[in-house]
């Protein structure tokens, strides 16, 4: 039975799909192929199931269901649910974009702080701790002195014991330079608290050596180039790091200014020979009249000819002969400061000449009002005359 349905089924496909030769012509020739019966129902079997798959998809488009289409339950529970991780991945977004921003703000004060430190070290280090230049300090500020700081003002931080801060801080320098990253910072209060304490030390040093010739300071700083004489420590509004820097710098400049001062004070000897003194100042008997009068300077006497130097840096503003003193050189030295060098034999400089302290300007000699070979020295600060003793012993005090 099953024999006779297949032997059906078989001459059904050969009646339907016979075997079927197909002729071509061209160009006056005759060619064929042959369209078997296996390659007939091949292709009858794809048209049929391409047809198949037309209706169904005609089908579902005309029922409206496609399951692409995102109207299903699922479709829709599964975009809420995307939806979702999508808003939470925007807070965890915004959040991290919050904490990356308050990191950069603090790490870029800390840099900020790090770097003001840095180069108030690389000042300190590289250069002498009273520069010459006020500007180089690296904050307008402290580039224009205003007002100096009094002594008696309270630091805006609580100052340590100054041995044990020294002592402390060259323990630091010795150890830190294999320690981490992290106590750079350290490291840097460190240097700078051993540079405040240096930097104390000299302002403190040199008040009480221009103090000693019993002049009154703040005279000598207002009668500097900078009038007043001193920084404006304006540190209210920084933070405590930033304004321990500003304060170091502003005594590294106050430092400076003394010692610009201290400079014009004439410290110095003005007899570089063999001397003794025959004279001394204040009232004594005139050697011409015999009678009490007044005498405004020092009178050292050595041979004739000893070399007289210069007691401080300065510029020549008189070089000639004056009526009673004979042949004078007097000296501007700054901040108010005159030294006069008379009855000399000769003189060395010309007025206008800048001097250092130590140079050869005279030679001593006994011109004008004079009984013997001597030099009369006469210190001024703006044109009132001091004994030149107090000077010469702060001068022995400072070497």
């Amino acid at each position: 039975m099953i024999s006779n349905l297949f032997e059906e089924s078989k001459s059904a496909v050969l009646r339907y799909f016979p075997e079927r030769q197909i002729y071509l012509r061209s160009g006056g020739e005759v060619s064929y192929f042959v369209l078997r019966t296996r390659t007939q129902v091949a292709a009858t079997v794809f048209a049929g199931l391409v047809s198949l798959w037309c209706l169904v998809t005609i089908f579902n488009l005309a029922w409206s269901y496609n399951p692409l289409s995102g109207n299903s339950n699922d479709s829709r529970t599964l975009q809420a649910k995307y939806e979702r991780l999508l808003d939470d991945a925007e807070d965890r977004y915004a959040t991290a974009q919050m904490q990356l921003s308050q990191q950069q703000e603090t790490f870029e004060k800390a840099a900020k702080n790090f770097e003001l430190k840095h180069a108030a070290i690389a000042e300190l280090v590289n250069q002498p701790v009273l520069s010459t230049d006020y500007a180089s300090m690296g904050n307008a500020d402290f580039a224009k002195p205003k007002v100096m700081r009094a002594p008696g003002v309270r630091d805006q931080l609580p100052r340590q014991s100054r041995i044990r801060a020294i002592e402390k801080t060259k323990v630091d320098l010795g150890t830190d330079l294999d320690q981490p990253l992290t106590n750079i910072d350290d490291t840097q209060n460190s240097i700078l608290l051993l540079a405040e304490e240096e930097t104390l030390d000299e302002i403190e040093m040199t008040r009480a050596i221009i103090e000693s010739t019993d002049l009154n300071i703040q005279d000598v700083l207002n009668a500097g180039a900078y009038g007043t004489g001193g920084p404006l420590m304006n540190i209210a509004a920084q933070g405590a790091s930033d304004g321990r820097v500003g304060e170091i710098k502003a005594r590294v400049i106050e430092a400076k200014i003394l010692e610009d001062a201290l400079n014009s004070v004439p410290l110095g000897h003005p007899v570089d020979a063999d001397h003794y003194k025959s004279s001394s100042f204040g009232v004594r008997k005139d050697p011409f009249t015999k009678r009490p009068a007044m005498h405004e300077a020092v009178d050292f006497a050595a041979p004739m000819g000893s070399p007289i130097a210069a007691t401080a840096d300065g510029t020549v503003i008189y070089s000639g002969h004056k009526p009673g003193y004979g042949k004078v050189v007097i000296v501007d030295h700054g901040h108010g400061f005159t030294t006069k060098y008379a009855h000399l034999s000769k003189t060395y400089v010309k007025r206008g000449q800048k001097v250092v302290k130590g140079d050869h300007i005279a030679g001593m000699g006994s011109t004008g009002r004079s009984t013997g070979s001597h030099l009369h020295y006469e210190v001024r600060f703006q044109d009132r005359v001091y004994d030149p003793e107090k000077f010469l012993k702060a001068g022995l005090y400072v070497q």
